[in-house]
């Protein structure tokens, strides 16, 4: 779905105003992810993330709808990416973008709770056992939730917004225990984390399996496999 954000110049208030126009949500965090990190620092040092529908840009040095026609910058996202310059100030409408109160800052290092995008009711959950341990197996559930952090696998990228071809880790917050698969594809929490997980994973590597049953009573847990053709899930 197409995502919007709003690109202001931190030196006033009325000029070079910009509607950036994203082909989606994860577009939009993988050009910010070119545009932070590019070698050309007059757009590195200039163009700031405020959240995920505010930049700032300081065109003295930069100016951020220059990054899809600068070399070195972001010009990757120049068929899929277009800045739209608002009315200036005087008596002139302000445009207004649509609210994608939906999408989450997937900052590295956060704590999130992880559910099916076409089931949003529906999370990974990890029960406690009576004595206090967590279990090795990883659930989704209906009814109950844990929180996990979510950080990419470089130790100094504390803080940085994810996007799909990053390797992440995922853990538990309560418990040094990490998302892990199995042989046979289950889900699990180990002390080592599972390798070369992607943050794209969470688009179509992970799959529910049948109802699981307790003491002849339905549950509402079903467990977690890793697969190829498996759901959508997203950060909360």
């Amino acid at each position: 779905m197409v995502h919007y954000a709003y690109v202001k110049n931190i030196n006033d208030n009325s000029t070079y105003r910009y509607v950036i126009t994203f082909a989606d949500y994860a577009i939009a965090d993988e050009w910010w992810r070119a545009v932070s990190t590019s070698s050309v620092v007059s757009f590195s040092d200039s163009v700031r993330r405020v959240n995920s529908q505010f930049y700032t840009h300081d065109v003295r040095q930069a100016n951020a709808a220059n990054s899809l026609t600068t070399t070195g910058v972001a010009t990757q996202f120049l068929g899929k990416v277009f800045f739209t310059l608002m009315n200036d100030l005087g008596g002139r409408g302000l445009s207004i973008i649509p609210s994608s109160s939906g999408c989450m800052d997937n900052i590295s290092g956060k704590s999130f709770f992880i559910r099916s995008k076409a089931s949003p009711y529906e999370y990974w959950y990890c029960p406690l056992s009576s004595n206090g341990n967590t279990p090795n197996s990883v659930y989704v559930s209906r009814t109950e939730r844990t929180r996990f952090r979510v950080s990419i696998s470089d130790k100094d990228s504390a803080g940085m917004v994810m996007i799909g071809s990053d390797d992440i880790v995922i853990t538990l917050t309560t418990v040094d225990l990490s998302v892990h698969v199995t042989d046979n594809s289950q889900v699990m929490l180990s002390n080592a984390p599972r390798l070369g997980l992607k943050f794209s994973d969470l688009l179509n590597k992970f799959a529910v399996g049948p109802t699981l049953c307790m003491d002849n009573q339905s549950s509402d847990m079903r467990q977690l496999f890793y697969a190829d053709d498996g759901e959508e899930w997203e950060l909360a």
